[in-house]
């Protein structure tokens, strides 16, 4: 049985545009994954790294997935490989960053996986293009809309770097 995914992708080395194309062109070949549409490409600083740290570009993908979080997991962190990332505890520049952010409903916690993410309703970056996609969305833990969770100030440090249209499968 398959449910909606939604993943986050971020990079902030090299040729960033081009990181999230081959990191979604990749994420679009995983067995099981069906891709929805894709939000617009944001810019924010690099949040949680040295002020001399390059912008970060995110956008996030809705897609339809038929396996576990986990087999999802190890696929999105081969790609990541594949694509220069080097670690994933280091709060260090990188090319490629994806994170699944909600899975369904479910709740995961485990030392390797936590869904819904842990910092999705605290950092802007993912919940503007999140929003974009699905603005009704409802936090699977509390429950509440996660338009809440979204400040005035911070839609107004997260600009739009460019429009991408959505795609449907």
């Amino acid at each position: 049985m398959s449910c909606f995914v939604y993943l986050s992708f971020g990079s902030n080395l090299g040729d960033r545009e081009a990181n999230l194309n081959h990191a979604i062109a990749a994420v679009e070949k995983i067995e099981g994954f069906d891709f929805v549409s894709g939000s617009s490409i944001y810019i924010s600083e690099a949040a949680g790294m040295d002020k001399s740290a390059p912008e970060f570009l995110n956008m996030v993908v809705k897609g339809e997935y038929q396996y576990r979080p986990l087999e999802l997991l190890n696929a999105l962190e081969l790609i990541e490989k594949k694509l220069g990332r080097t670690s994933k505890r280091k709060m260090l520049p990188r090319s490629i960053d994806i994170d699944i952010l909600l899975f369904g409903d479910e709740i995961v916690e485990t030392d390797r996986l936590s869904i819904p993410h842990r910092h999705l309703t605290d950092r802007p970056f993912i919940l503007i293009p999140l929003l974009q996609l699905e603005p009704t969305l409802i936090h699977p833990v509390s429950c509440e809309p996660l338009a809440t969770y979204l400040k005035e100030k911070d839609k107004k440090r997260i600009l739009m770097y460019r429009e991408t249209p959505s795609r449907h499968a």
